[in-house]
């Protein structure tokens, strides 16, 4: 007889929330001590869990990231409202805007963003990170962002994020998106996420107005990967019908390579003749700007045939602004490929990524933007040469562990070592290639390796009499690398210096 286990409650912002439940939570970016010793108020994120009586994945669902995208927040509210924990197996995190006190940004500008994942000993925006990120991504089994268009521009719904991932790929087709586009670079809350090998989509929509209606699109893909990852039973699954909305059986969207943008010439006022997730031919008329001053208005044409993924609104626009993305649509030889437009990749062997034995690595947390590194896959875990290193401070929490001030070298010839902290995660006991036993103190960091980027495990110890001053073990490869142990620098453009390395 099978035996069904009982469903589990979820813990954030110090709050339990029980099966059977939906209710709000705070998540506390300043500590009350701390808020009544400065005599300022508590900043806090709100957010509402809705846990089923069902046991099932944990799902975290974040919206409005830059503070401005209302039309996600509208849509953010609306999907926490029609949850009802009878129906779910498992449970449902929802922030509506993931700003300290759940407000949209005023004056509609976007504020700055929060680098992921953070660091707990850092600034208080990397400290307000890494809570949010330990609360909202740490243990979470999928993660949905939900966004729109930059500056206010309108558009379909556009699923990015890293395509890559098989898992993350079969997940974003299941949201009857307009198009696919690979996740933006940088330290944002999509790759930050797929670092800590969790699987994160990232939904895009935005209407002309703040309405139900505008909102309903995105609510309708966000239903639509609920009911792909099991939380939402199948006669849940929203039905077809709206402007980019999630559908019973979703088509293949397309997956280019990148957006191809069609900006104002002169400052003017746009009447825009192209409406967004429209098909377009290349050389179609898009609109047309009229300048500021009486003469000939210029006319905007579609530089490739695809589809309108954004829109600018009609009214007055400055010279430079994109006013139009379009997305190539495939041929029909090409239409059923399933890497059609992909974006371009390093040499593969078996569908894995080939990398050389010595590659130039990153690592942006620890402003180390360009080091060589030897890539030894008989290591498990990787090293950094540190010239200095000395205890500052304790960070706070159960396991009080000290932050590191280190020296780590500049990378590039020529540039000066530089001083950064880090809050050791533990110590390790390593064997070095002599034979000697060293207790080394062990962070995590993000490594940037060609297109992959990952958050990693790192010892830190003087490798000054090695040749380099990094080794990348196998565990911060990944299982979708393998390394040519007869080449050198495969990944991006860098050339090896002569002489001896």
């Amino acid at each position: 007889m099978a035996v069904e286990l009982p469903a589990r409650g979820v813990r954030v912002g110090g709050v339990s929330v029980a099966p059977g439940e939906a209710r709000a939570v705070r998540i506390l970016l300043t500590p009350p001590a701390r808020a009544r010793a400065a005599g300022a108020a508590e900043r806090a994120v709100p957010a509402w869990i809705i846990v089923g009586n069902k046991p099932g994945p944990r799902i975290s669902v974040v919206a409005a990231v830059r503070g401005v995208e209302a039309t996600a927040a509208r849509a953010a509210t609306r999907l926490a409202a029609s949850l009802d924990p009878g129906a779910l197996a498992g449970s449902v995190v929802v922030v509506p805007v993931l700003r300290a006190g759940g407000r949209l940004a005023a004056a509609n500008r976007p504020t700055a963003q929060l680098s992921f994942p953070g660091e707990a000993a850092g600034k208080r925006a990397a400290r307000d990170a890494f809570l949010l990120f330990s609360d909202l991504v740490v243990g979470a089994h999928a993660l949905i962002v939900l966004g729109g268009p930059r500056r206010g521009r309108r558009g379909p719904v556009v699923a990015r994020g890293r395509l890559d991932d098989p898992r993350v790929r079969r997940l974003a087709m299941q949201s009857g998106a307009a198009a696919l586009l690979p996740s933006r670079a940088g330290g944002d809350l999509l790759t930050a996420a797929a670092a800590a090998q969790v699987v994160a989509v990232e939904l895009s929509a935005a209407g002309a107005s703040v309405d139900a209606a505008a909102a309903e699109p995105l609510v309708r893909s966000a239903r639509a990967l609920l009911v792909t990852l099991g939380v939402l039973g199948a006669n849940d699954q929203p039905t077809a019908g709206g402007e980019g909305g999630g559908s019973s059986s979703p088509r293949a969207p397309h997956v280019p390579a990148r957006a191809v943008r069609v900006r104002a010439p002169a400052d003017g006022f746009l009447e825009a003749a192209a409406a967004p997730g429209s098909p377009v031919r290349a050389r179609a008329v898009l609109g047309r700007v009229e300048p500021v001053l009486p003469g000939p208005p210029a006319t905007l044409v579609a530089p490739i045939g695809g589809i309108v993924i954004e829109a600018a609104a009609s009214g007055f626009v400055r010279a430079g602004a994109t006013l139009f993305a379009i997305v190539r649509s495939p041929s029909p030889s090409r239409r059923n490929s399933p890497v059609d437009d992909a974006p371009e990749k390093p040499a593969e062997i078996d569908g894995k990524t080939r990398i050389g034995w010595v590659e130039h690595v990153a690592l942006p947390r620890l402003e180390v933007k360009r080091l060589k590194a030897k890539i030894d896959t008989g290591a498990r875990t990787s090293a950094l040469h540190v010239m200095r290193m000395r205890t500052i401070d304790t960070a706070g929490g159960p396991n009080r562990r000290p932050i590191l001030e280190i020296t780590v070298p500049g990378g590039r010839r020529g540039e000066r070592p530089h001083v950064v902290r880090a809050t050791v995660r533990g110590f390790a006991m390593v064997r070095d290639t002599s034979g000697r036993t060293e207790r080394r103190p062990v962070i995590e960091t993000a490594l940037k390796l060609g297109p992959f980027e990952r958050r990693i495990t790192l010892t830190l110890t003087d490798r000054g009499d090695m040749l380099f001053p990094m080794l990348v073990g196998r565990t911060a490869l990944g299982p979708g690398v393998v390394v040519d142990p007869s080449r050198r620098y495969l990944l991006g453009r860098t050339r090896p210096p002569k002489g001896r390395q």
